[in-house]
């Protein structure tokens, strides 16, 4: 799809005006953009999941306890710990709500940056609930959760902002490679420091305060659109609008309420594929160091190292996967769903699927890796398409994925309550099971059903 290009009034005025710039990044600000883009959503993620490892570290505070009591500490409660996991999906269910009113009026700088500081606030106040009980928890994970709420519409309206058009799909694999960067840190870090002097404690102290830190940076650095950006040049504002379509301001898009987003027949293929995506997403990386710790039998450290190779490998492929996609323009759209997609998905349940069976260290490992590989490639044909989908309405149909993103976050820990309660390889055997058929099932019909191109009318629209 090309547009013919036609410079703005401000345009015209800003390249006198970019000549005359100290420093414009060598033309290359947006990725810088990105880079800090990917550092904020990583050090969210970080945080979220932050509990699903230090949860097998807390045995200080049950000892401490039964020092003066014979009660069951909820750190020995399956139930218990399946709520911590699903109080933060609440808080992601709620912070999903009012998300599209505050970008639309405030942006995402804005927007974005309040909801980072509330996951660092959930962060830093952790070790602090994890004394007082249970419900604390719940408190700090709500906050956690509201913080993360926002990460799928983040990386939608960043790439659309800030990314040429043949750059969107490496806009997107780099900002979604966050949720495995954030393991690739996480787990390792949270193994070293849980058997090291400092204690578990001292993981939430550094995770919280960097977030901190950084989304201080965002706000500074980040600008809603790359036209008020001090740092971009001419050239480079000419090549992120080159072929894209803008919004007069004379002709805003009409007020869309979920309830209608949710009947559009697209929206729900692409939100049961990411329901689909997400419930194996969401059994790797909330409960990979239980199932690595309490059912293959590894120790705190290996657990930790084991969890992070695969989501190394995993942001290694996603790196090369965006370029890519964009360099395969020769494909059709529909070829490219077909290889990033639906493939990746099978695959992965087929991993499952040996997990299930296997009771070998090794092969079990294995499938684990590739799983864990390949699990989070489906989000850059998802977003794409959500692009292509939502045309002026993108940041309302993110949150609607994101939406149903988090419900499945919400159910997921209750099931895994109910099937695997004693955290037993015959438990989870059952569980992986209905993981591989569940994947199949929601993912088989998005690269037949979905649409990838846009509509021949696209009004009202003005042409740059």
């Amino acid at each position: 799809m090309s547009f013919d290009y036609k410079q703005t009034d401000f345009e015209t005025g800003a390249e006198h005006l970019g000549n005359g710039r100290s420093w414009t990044c060598w033309g290359k600000t947006r990725f810088l953009i990105l880079f800090i883009g990917l550092i904020c959503i990583t050090c969210t993620n970080a945080n979220m999941i932050l509990m699903n490892f230090t949860v097998i570290c807390m045995n200080d505070v049950i000892i401490e306890q039964k020092s003066f009591s014979n009660q069951t500490h909820w750190l020995e409660k399956s139930s218990d710990i399946s709520l911590t996991f699903s109080a933060a999906a609440v808080g992601a269910i709620f912070g999903t709500v009012p998300a599209v009113t505050l970008i639309s009026k405030y942006g995402i700088r804005k927007v974005l940056t309040v909801y980072g500081l509330l996951s660092a606030g959930g962060t830093l106040l952790m070790p602090l609930a994890v004394n007082y009980g249970l419900i604390p928890v719940l408190i700090a994970r709500l906050f956690q959760g509201v913080g993360a709420s926002i990460l799928y519409s983040s990386i939608g309206t960043i790439s659309e902002s800030w990314s040429p058009i043949n750059e969107i799909g490496t806009f997107v694999a780099f900002l979604s490679s966050a949720f495995q960067i954030s393991n690739i840190v996480t787990m390792p870090t949270a193994g070293f420091l849980c058997e090291s002097s400092l204690g578990w404690k001292s993981i939430y102290y550094i995770f919280g305060g960097i977030t901190v830190i950084f989304y201080i940076i965002f706000l500074w650095y980040y600008n809603d659109t790359p036209n008020d950006h001090k740092n971009v040049s001419s050239t480079e504002l000419r090549t992120i609008r080159d072929g894209k379509i803008f919004e007069s301001s004379k002709h805003r898009p009409q007020n869309v309420k979920f309830t209608q987003i949710f009947k559009n027949w697209e929206v729900f293929e692409i939100s049961l594929a990411i329901v689909g995506g997400s419930t194996s997403v969401i059994c790797l990386n909330n409960y990979g160091p239980i199932y690595l710790n309490k059912v293959l039998g590894l120790n705190i450290r290996e657990t930790g190292y084991s969890n992070a190779i695969p989501y190394f490998f995993a942001a290694i492929v996603k790196f090369a996967a965006g370029p890519v996609t964009d360099k395969l323009a020769h494909i059709s759209e529909r070829t490219r769903l077909f290889i990033f997609a639906l493939i990746p998905q099978l695959v992965m349940a087929i991993g499952y699927l040996i997990m299930s069976f296997t009771d070998h260290v090794i092969i079990a490992q294995l499938a684990y890796t590739i799983s864990v590989i390949l699990a989070g490639l489906n989000v850059i044909g998802m977003v794409k398409c959500a692009q292509i989908v939502a045309e002026k309405h993108l940041t309302l149909i993110m949150a609607v994925i994101s939406m149903s993103s988090w419900v499945s976050a919400f159910i997921l820990p209750i099931v895994i309550g109910v099937i695997c309660p004693t955290n037993s390889h015959a438990e989870w055997s059952r569980f992986y099971l209905f993981v591989a058929f569940f994947v199949v099932c929601t993912n088989l019909p998005f690269p037949f059903l979905a649409r990838v191109s846009k509509r021949t009318k696209v009004a009202p629209e003005i042409k740059f």
